[in-house]
């Protein structure tokens, strides 16, 4: 029994003992989890917040000197810069409205070009056909030169015809006399009764 008692003794210690190594064993983990963390933390959140931050004051400093720079600005402008502004869109409706017109008068213009273009197609289809009429022209001068010596035959009867018209009228005024001389004597002739 002595013996069973100091097995269960033993038991008791080695389970105890088993228990203690455990638990130091935990707060060695728990432990060297704790310096983990911290390490984790300092390594890495630490210097994200830094960076962060220094990101912050850096977008704050440049707000800061952009509105700064926006108020300088606004003190530094004419006062009269709307007045301006709306004359200078006026300018710009009108100036559309100018460029509006152009650009159908451009088109109109274009309309005409391509309807000149077709004018000087045509023309210069008829110019080709000039060679011909030059052509039939000299024919013409030449026949005109055939007609020329007519042409002074023609004038030349027609001076004899004039002749003759004035020979004819002396005639004609030569037969009156020759009537008028006959017609006396006879007149005796007319008066005789035996006749």
């Amino acid at each position: 029994m002595d013996k069973n008692k100091l097995k269960v003794g033993d038991d008791e210690v080695m389970i105890t003992s088993s228990i203690s190594d455990l638990e130091k064993m935990l707060e060695s983990v728990e432990k060297h989890a704790d310096q983990r963390t911290d390490t984790k933390f300092e390594k890495f959140f630490l210097p994200a917040l830094a960076v962060f931050s220094a990101i912050i004051m850096g977008f704050f400093v440049v707000i800061y000197s952009i509105t700064s720079d926006m108020t300088r600005l606004a003190n530094s402008m004419d006062p009269d810069m709307g007045d301006n502004m709306s004359s200078m869109v006026k300018s710009i409706d009108s100036l559309s409205y100018t460029v509006g017109k152009m650009t159908t008068s451009v088109a109109y213009m274009q309309k005409d070009f391509q309807q000149v273009n077709k004018n000087m197609n045509i023309i210069a289809s008829k110019l080709d056909n000039l060679d011909s009429i030059a052509a039939d022209l000299t024919q013409v001068s030449l026949k005109m030169d055939v007609l020329e010596p007519m042409l002074i035959n023609m004038e030349k009867m027609n001076k004899n015809m004039a002749i003759m018209q004035n020979s004819m009228q002396w005639m004609r005024r030569d037969l009156n006399i020759l009537r008028s001389s006959f017609s006396k004597p006879l007149r005796i002739f007319n008066s005789i009764p035996m006749l």
